[in-house]
């Protein structure tokens, strides 16, 4: 009688294990990735599931198919604003994995040292960054031309491939200080260009409210090639698009484009692009320790 209750009371916590266990691996995975301009986290994951070759599975780590509702097997996703809210985000709990390009995880990993551990590492479709202007509008256009006209020559004499090597592949302390920008006194008007510090070290704020790093230095080229004169001018990524429709900006660094789709993500109506200065492949998925 005794063995036949232990192994009763053993089959019992077996089942009630395996129950646990069944309702533990039931519960979505939650990944906090930075929130895109042009689609809510529920279409962010159609879109991904629709578009990366091989399925979801190439974004999202703990992927097994496609469902409704904002899911992609067992993961969800969650949009954060900003960087600085995505980091509290995974600090805090509200989700177990960041998803970030690589170079952004990297930066976040070298400046939190033993804070976070990476997951995976994921490979998508190529995401080129590129410069934003308000579309349909005859300033706006003429000055994408001369920014495009100034990037092409960039990459055709290997100075674009000199700043992302310094401020991407090796960057250093000295590399994310503020940058110069020349000033022109037969120019009247100022350029103004809206930065957000979201993507450290490409798009960077130093300690002092400076935007520095990679893309203060693509523009501070630019601007000595095309002999314009920069205004910078902090934002929220949040507020990327509005700064362009309301005139607070005339050109926006950074949108994010998928190449080979139709539909951006990151680039709502309104918006027309500069020719791209940076691309990636892969994604980091970190935890916190």
């Amino acid at each position: 009688m005794k063995f036949r209750k232990f192994v009763l009371c053993v089959m019992a916590l077996l089942i009630f294990a395996g129950a646990s266990f069944a309702a533990e691996s039931a519960k979505p995975l939650k990944l906090g990735l930075l929130a895109k301009l042009n689609m809510t986290a529920g279409d962010y994951h159609r879109f991904m599931a629709a578009n990366v070759t091989g399925g979801a599975m190439n974004i999202f780590s703990n992927s097994a198919k496609f469902e409704k509702g904002g899911h992609t097997g067992n993961t969800l996703v969650m949009f954060y604003d900003s960087l600085i809210a995505l980091q509290l985000g995974l600090d805090a709990g509200e989700i177990d994995e960041a998803s970030l390009p690589e170079t952004i995880g990297e930066y976040i990993m070298n400046m939190n040292d033993g804070k976070y551990a990476i997951s995976c590492v994921v490979r998508t479709m190529t995401t080129s960054l590129a410069m934003g202007f308000k579309k349909d509008d005859e300033a706006s256009l003429a000055l994408r031309n001369k920014i495009n006209d100034a990037l092409l020559a960039m990459k055709a004499d290997g100075t674009l491939a000199v700043l992302v090597n310094k401020y991407i592949l090796e960057p250093g302390v000295d590399e994310l200080e503020p940058v110069k920008f020349e000033k022109y006194e037969n120019v009247k008007e100022n350029i103004k260009v809206a930065v957000t510090g979201d993507l450290p070290p490409i798009d960077y704020i130093a300690a002092d409210g400076t935007p520095a790093g990679f893309n203060t230095a693509v523009l501070a080229e630019i601007a000595k090639r095309a002999k314009i004169n920069i205004e910078l001018i902090n934002i929220d990524s949040g507020a990327r698009a509005a700064a362009l429709a309301s005139g607070r900006a005339d050109m926006v660094f950074w949108f994010q484009a998928f190449k080979g789709v139709k539909t951006q993500p990151d680039i709502p109506g309104g918006v027309i692009l500069s020719e791209p200065y940076f691309d990636y492949t892969e994604y980091l998925h970190l935890v916190k320790k």
